[in-house]
């Protein structure tokens, strides 16, 4: 029984590399020389022999797949440019809707000494609403449509004898008329 597996190891040999086994077929003589054996061997393992060299190996491998997973990540960003762009361009919908006008706002500004001041801060706070509401467009004081002040003192007394107001802006945020380019 000996002789058998002493014969049988004379015809393969099997070499671990990596986590995988390399088999190797002697000739049909029914040995290998060991110089065979070693050849192999080294064969088995990419031909390197020094750790030094395996090591080499292994660091220029982990490069290569580093390098094509890097290519296949920028294939996939590559695309994804690409649908993005696609994607502004098929939306063709203008964002602000053909009503020149939009809905009536109301604001309320902070109170002043006199009557035409505190329109002019209700002006302001309306303003500021219609910029945060609907774009800067639409701020404009002088083109909205249907403008009301709701003017009423604001001071339960009197401080010094000065009385304050405050007053309320109701008025529907108009977009300019279109210019005509130069």
């Amino acid at each position: 029984m000996g002789a058998f597996v002493n014969s049988m190891k004379a015809l393969f040999s099997a070499v671990m590399t990596g986590g995988v086994f390399v088999l190797a077929v002697t000739a049909m003589t029914g040995c290998a020389s060991a110089e065979q054996q070693r050849r192999w061997q080294i064969e088995a393992v990419g031909g390197v022999t020094s750790p030094t060299e395996r090591a080499a190996a292994r660091r220029r491998a982990w490069e290569a797949r580093r390098a094509a997973r890097e290519a296949r990540e920028e294939r996939y960003e590559d695309r994804r440019r690409r649908e993005i762009r696609r994607a502004r361009i098929i939306r063709s919908v203008p964002l602000v809707s053909e009503n020149k006008c939009q809905a009536t706002l109301a604001a309320v500004g902070d109170q002043y000494a006199s009557e035409q001041g505190a329109q002019q801060e209700a002006d302001k706070a309306w303003m500021q609403t219609a910029r945060w509401q609907y774009g800067e467009r639409f701020m404009s004081r002088e083109n909205a449509d249907d403008a009301a002040y709701e003017c009423g003192r604001s001071s339960v007394g009197s401080v010094v004898g000065q009385v304050f107001y405050r007053c309320r802006l109701t008025a529907k945020p108009c977009r300019p008329e279109k210019s005509g380019g130069r």
